[in-house]
């Protein structure tokens, strides 16, 4: 009989291999201790977790929410102003109103849709105070990458004060939107001297690329020189930005203020120009064309055509000292125009082809056949070899006959050379055959140079490098062109690169014949032309074209650097090679008997010769499928000329005819002193201080 057990008693039993049975009870105290590790752990983890990012890594997250409200902000400079070289001021600044849009506040708060919307209200409102704008042009700034995310996008400029207190109340329907006060390029003559003044631009990555370590610091949405002095004188024109360091909230309103560094403005540049002289030569200049338009072309006999004379240049120098007193290119442009930005369609019209390119600056870039102002270079040429001379082809008094052509002797294919129309000049020597312009006279030296023992092939050529041919001039302006002096190496390299275009690789006498009287492939600029000119007024002296006399400090008036004459070289001129090169410049502009006329002495009818005597050379540049070009260069007052005159006249006809009058109406002006003045077109009120104060 078996012993019972009491109900309910807890006891083990063994099972086979000696294990015994958890209880229930013993069962649940070990799952929750199970479950009290695993919380302990989680729990240790977490205030692990905790300790790390309040303790090791705090001061990163302190700094990184730091950087989230305190924001440097550039103060752009205003930049130096230009003046004449009697002190007025050709471009300053004024203090305009523009309306700016916070790039950090549109991209991080502002969804496609609500720009939409905030553009086309602000269009309406802008349009309604008065400044016309579409909303489609503000979105495309507002999406424009070029811009920085701290940066300010320009969207409107020169708001009225009513709509900066219009949109400063209303935050909230215009959020990241400000009107900002900006110095802004101002023009007091409008036009004047566009070309060798140049206009400034927003900067492009490119530019900005290359000046990424600049120390006046440039940002995505600052201005910069796009060509001339604006260009030229970047450095110096452009201020030193100063900063602002403010501490906003999580969307974007300034709380305080936190440091600031006033922007400093830049160096101011006073130029050669007198602004009285450079109004007459642009108005004389385009007198010249719009006369040349009535004119009739008679080199097209089947039918009346007047000439085109879509354009011009000239330039006004200082012989004395290279410093340039005007320089004008035509057809011009208002700089005005790209004042806050410009669209590529507007752009556009500048660059079509129907323009005639209106942002060349013609003076330096154009490059054209220097016609027969090119003989008395071919003159100084023959003189200094000894061609011309006592033991010469000829001597300088000594006359040869002008039939109105010429023929190369033993000569095979193009061998007749002839004067235009094939005019007849009779018997000639040097002084009358530049005076009356004798092609024949120098086809003749041409041909010497050729064929005559002990000289040069190409002295024509090296005697034009002298003068300045070939090479830039060294003015201060960008974009110049060094021009072409063409000889037997060019000539075989063009062939060699296109054999189609220049079948022939061969330099020959006809070549030489065409250099001696500016044609061929010679091609010199208005400015190279004038430079040339100067060595005969000035005694043989070449300087670098001076654009500018100086730069000033803008605070103090002070001088900061004193631009002087800079001499480049000197050509070999005594009296007896200068004089019959002279006297037949003054006989172009003077002479007329019943026999012979002077080039120019019709367009010099009247000058007041005996109390301001001027010598001169007329050209007329033949030009492939086009009328002539009509060029002329004059100086004075003989002896000792202050003014040298260069005029070119694109598709006018003669230069006796057409570019003549110009220089002696510029040269009349200054020796009467009756050169009107510029009247400014922007009220002198309208000029506001530039450089900002503090808080403004």
């Amino acid at each position: 009989m078996s012993l019972g057990t009491p109900a309910g008693a807890g006891w083990s039993s063994e099972a086979p291999g000696g294990r015994g049975r958890l209880s229930r009870s013993d069962s649940r105290r070990l799952r929750l201790s199970i479950l009290g590790v695993i919380g302990l752990a989680l729990l240790a983890t977490l205030v692990v977790r905790l300790w790390y990012l309040q303790v090791v890594t705090s001061e990163q997250f302190v700094a990184q929410a730091t950087g989230n409200i305190i924001r440097t902000v550039p103060e752009p400079a205003p930049r130096g102003r230009i003046f004449d070289v009697q002190g007025r001021e050709l471009v300053g600044n004024r203090i305009v109103n523009v309306v700016t849009m916070d790039a950090f506040i549109l991209r991080d708060q502002i969804g496609t849709a609500q720009r939409q919307r905030l553009a086309l209200e602000l269009a309406r409102q802008l349009s309604r105070s008065g400044l016309l704008t579409k909303s489609t042009e503000l979105t495309e700034a507002m999406a424009d990458p070029a811009y920085g995310p701290f940066d300010r996008i320009p969207l409107a400029v020169g708001v009225s004060d009513s709509i900066k207190v219009f949109l400063a109340e209303r935050n909230e329907e215009f959020p990241g939107v400000e009107v900002v006060r900006r110095a802004r390029r101002v023009y007091p003559y409008g036009e004047l001297a566009a070309h060798v003044l140049g206009y400034v631009d927003t900067i492009t990555a490119e530019e900005l690329e290359a000046r990424r370590n600049h120390p006046k610091r440039y940002g995505s949405v600052d201005e910069i020189g796009k060509s001339g002095v604006e260009l030229a004188f970047e450095d110096v024109l452009r201020g030193t930005p100063g900063w602002r360091e403010i501490e906003v909230d999580n969307v974007g309103n300034v709380v305080r203020e936190r440091g600031f560094r006033a922007p400093q403005p830049g160096t101011d540049v006073v130029l050669t120009i007198d602004a009285d002289l450079q109004r007459l030569v642009e108005e004389e200049l385009r007198r010249g064309l719009l006369e040349a338009r009535e004119r009739q072309d008679e080199s097209v006999e089947e039918a009346f055509v007047t000439f085109a004379a879509p354009a011009g240049a000239a330039v006004v120098l200082d012989p004395r000292n290279g410093n340039v007193l005007a320089m004008a290119s035509h057809p011009g442009y208002d700089p005005r125009l790209f004042i806050g930005g410009i669209s590529a369609e507007e752009f556009e019209t500048f660059v079509h082809p129907a323009s005639h390119a209106p942002l060349n600056n013609r003076a330096i870039q154009g490059v054209y056949a220097p016609a027969s102002t090119m003989k008395p270079i071919t003159s100084y040429a023959a003189l200094s070899t000894g061609l011309l001379g006592p033991d010469g082809f000829l001597g300088i008094t000594q006359t040869t006959e002008d039939p109105g052509y010429h023929v190369l002797d033993d000569c095979i294919g193009e061998c007749e050379f002839e004067n235009p129309d094939r005019a007849p000049n009779g018997p000639v020597d040097l002084r009358m055959a530049i005076t009356v312009s004798s092609d024949v006279y120098f086809y003749k030296l041409a041909e010497q140079f050729s064929r005559r023992a002990g000289y040069d092939e190409d002295q024509i050529q090296q005697t034009a490098r002298d003068f300045g041919f070939g090479k830039t001039t060294g003015i201060a302006l960008p974009f110049e062109h060094a021009g072409v002096v063409p000889d037997a190496e060019i000539k075989r390299a063009r062939h060699d690169a296109n054999p189609d275009a220049f079948p022939d690789p061969d330099w020959r006498t006809g070549d030489t014949i065409n250099i001696s009287i500016g044609q061929g492939d010679l091609g010199v600029t208005p400015l190279q032309l004038a430079n040339s000119f100067a060595v005969f007024a000035s005694g043989g002296r070449i300087y670098l074209p001076n654009v500018a006399v100086g730069t000033v400090d803008p605070l103090s008036g002070e001088w900061v650097n004193q631009i002087r004459p800079r001499l480049a070289s000197r050509v070999y001129l005594p009296a007896d090679l200068y004089a019959p090169i002279l006297d037949g410049m003054r006989g172009a502009t003077t002479l007329r008997t019943d026999e012979r006329i002077g080039t120019a002495q019709g367009a010099f009818s009247g000058f007041p010769h005996a109390q301001w005597p001027v010598a001169g050379k007329t050209g007329t540049a033949e030009v492939l499928g086009k009328a002539d070009s009509a060029v002329f260069v004059g100086f004075g007052p003989l002896p000792q000329p202050r003014y040298l005159v260069t005029v070119l006249l694109e598709e006018s006809g003669f230069g006796g005819e057409a570019a003549a009058p110009v220089v002696r109406r510029i040269l009349e002006a200054v020796a009467l002193d009756r050169i009107p003045e510029a009247s400014a077109e922007t009220p002198r009120e309208d000029l506001a201080a530039a450089a900002p104060s503090e808080g403004s």
